[in-house]
């Protein structure tokens, strides 16, 4: 038995700029291609880390919760089936810790079905200001269902990475500087040369993952990645290109998010995800190395075996 994705949906920017609601836009798309209702989810788990208003109270992911109309009033429900929401953050690696967290639940019989939503926005909530120098990542949101399955596709264990030295990326509010202001404004600093570092933690951080999956033979290694396809996150347009060329890999092995403004940050791996599958780029693999690199810095990688129809969802 394995966790598998059975629905993904995307959320673009819009004028409202509001991670809250491009995240349950996507939660809402994504059950729609399901053919399921609110209703049918157990857990949400929200993975954004750039919030509306600079938000830290109540939590986001009961605001989507809500926003979506999950199991709001459980006790008048027909099932009597409560849902359970919590906000996730770790940046870039969020989706793979939602995936860890999903298959524990799902594992136990915990919950049925797992809605993971991610989304960000600059605080002001106003689109022109994302993408920028000054705030790279990108203003939208994304949401990938998750269920269990028996026939062997699926997720495999997430293996993480951690690079020693700074941080590379940090994201804050300097409340004095700010004044008045705190609700709009947030500071995003990278430090120089923070990209060839995440090359080298995804570099390491790939290798470590193939061997704890098929052991450290450098010639079966090379063999299972003829046949599989990369998506990672996007610190910049070219990182997927990047890693796939240090790995070895075949240039149109990588998968480059297109038709946004900016690091697509928390939502990355599901945009890369949604998007090859839409294009068809999963037929002729036999898996997707998810990777993931952000601040700290540190890395989540995993192995996600497709089922036959090269579809990569199960639903």
């Amino acid at each position: 038995m394995a966790t598998v994705i059975t629905s993904t949906a995307l959320s673009p920017a819009d004028d409202t700029g509001s991670a809250i609601e491009y995240a349950a836009s996507a939660g809402r798309a994504c059950l729609d291609q399901a053919g399921l209702s609110a209703a049918d989810i157990d857990v949400l788990i929200n993975v954004g880390v750039y919030r509306d208003s600079n938000l830290s109270e109540p939590s986001v992911a009961a605001l989507i919760q809500k926003r979506i109309g999950i199991n709001l009033d459980y006790l008048h429900d027909p099932d009597r089936r409560p849902a359970f929401s919590f906000d996730l953050m770790n940046g870039a690696c969020g989706v793979l810790n939602a995936v860890q967290a999903a298959s524990a639940l799902l594992a136990t019989g915990s919950a049925r079905r797992v809605l993971v939503v991610s989304a960000d926005t600059h605080p002001s909530m106003d689109p022109s200001k994302a993408g920028t120098v000054e705030f790279p990542y990108a203003s939208t949101g994304a949401a990938l269902l998750l269920e269990r399955t028996a026939d062997g596709s699926g997720f495999g264990r997430v293996h993480h990475r951690s690079a020693p030295g700074d941080h590379g990326v940090n994201g804050y509010l300097p409340l004095y500087e700010a004044g008045s202001a705190g609700r709009n404004t947030i500071v995003v600093d990278r430090e120089g040369g923070v990209l060839e570092r995440m090359l080298d933690l995804a570099v390491d951080s790939a290798h470590g993952c193939l061997a704890a999956e098929y052991g450290a033979d450098t010639d079966g290694t090379a063999a299972v990645l003829d046949r599989t396809l990369l998506i990672t996150s996007q610190p910049s347009s070219d990182f997927p290109a990047q890693l796939a060329k240090r790995l070895g890999m075949a240039s149109d092995a990588a998968v480059t998010v297109e038709g946004v403004q900016g690091d697509p940050h928390t939502s990355a791996l599901t945009y890369g995800f949604r998007q090859a599958q839409d294009a068809g780029r999963l037929a002729g693999f036999d898996r997707i190395l998810f990777l993931a690199v952000g601040a700290g810095l540190s890395s989540a990688a995993c192995l996600y075996r497709l089922n036959d129809d090269s579809d990569g969802a199960a639903r």
